[in-house]
């Protein structure tokens, strides 16, 4: 029988044109934590939202139906904080029967993101 395997985290990792610029975005415009960036100039680097971790690489963004959704407390905090910033909202927090308040934003490479809070289910 096999062994039991334990997972901890699992860090996604977006292709962008700049580690460095896409770090600082997270950072300036949603408040995320820098975790690192790696080499001169940047290849690799990372940003954390509590103990979620992005990772990105300098590489040419992978776009379409790829999106990052973060489970938070506060979206509707989350939702002024990037509105304040500039950040582009593409669908208004909503209250969805499944129980979520989300909205939907795009990063500066064009990359989907979304975050949500459980708020109860509705039915």
């Amino acid at each position: 029988m096999p062994t039991s395997i334990s997972c901890s985290a699992v860090y996604p990792t977006l292709a962008v044109p700049s580690v460095t610029a896409t770090c600082n975005w997270y950072v300036d415009r949603l408040g995320f934590t820098l975790r690192f960036l790696w080499g001169d100039p940047p290849t690799h680097g990372a940003i954390l939202l509590d103990a979620a971790c992005v990772h990105f690489w300098a590489g040419k963004p992978q776009l379409g139906a790829n999106w990052l959704y973060f489970d938070i407390d506060g979206v509707d905090e989350m939702y002024h904080r990037a509105t304040s910033n500039g950040v582009k909202v593409t669908r208004e927090p909503e209250t969805y029967p499944w129980g979520m308040r989300e909205f939907n934003a795009l990063d500066l490479n064009g990359y989907n993101i979304r975050f949500g809070q459980n708020v109860g289910s509705s039915g």
